[in-house]
């Protein structure tokens, strides 16, 4: 299952921590507050529980998105920082 995260966390502590999660789940960096991926059903389960845990009473707005691989193949993107690559370990 292919993954967008985005998230707005106020305390740095917290979006650190919101970040190192992201990554120790193998999903890449678009923006900086921005994530893609693939993870297994059962893994995205436990990476929003995770989460919740990171973000629990902290002022925080986490989105996982579920997408499909045409949608990530068909995104638009305007700038001049190279996409992730399809072919890494963070989306296949």
């Amino acid at each position: 299952m292919y993954l967008v995260v985005v998230y707005d966390v106020t305390e740095d502590d917290v979006r650190n921590k919101v970040a190192e999660t992201l990554k120790a789940f193998g999903l890449a960096r678009v923006q900086k507050s921005a994530y893609v991926g693939r993870l297994p059903p059962a893994l995205v389960k436990e990476l929003a529980e995770r989460l919740r845990r990171v973000i629990k009473n902290a002022n925080a707005d986490v989105i996982i998105l579920k997408i499909d691989k045409k949608t990530l193949d068909t995104m638009i993107r305007i700038g001049s920082i190279p996409p992730p690559r399809h072919d890494g370990p963070a989306l296949h």
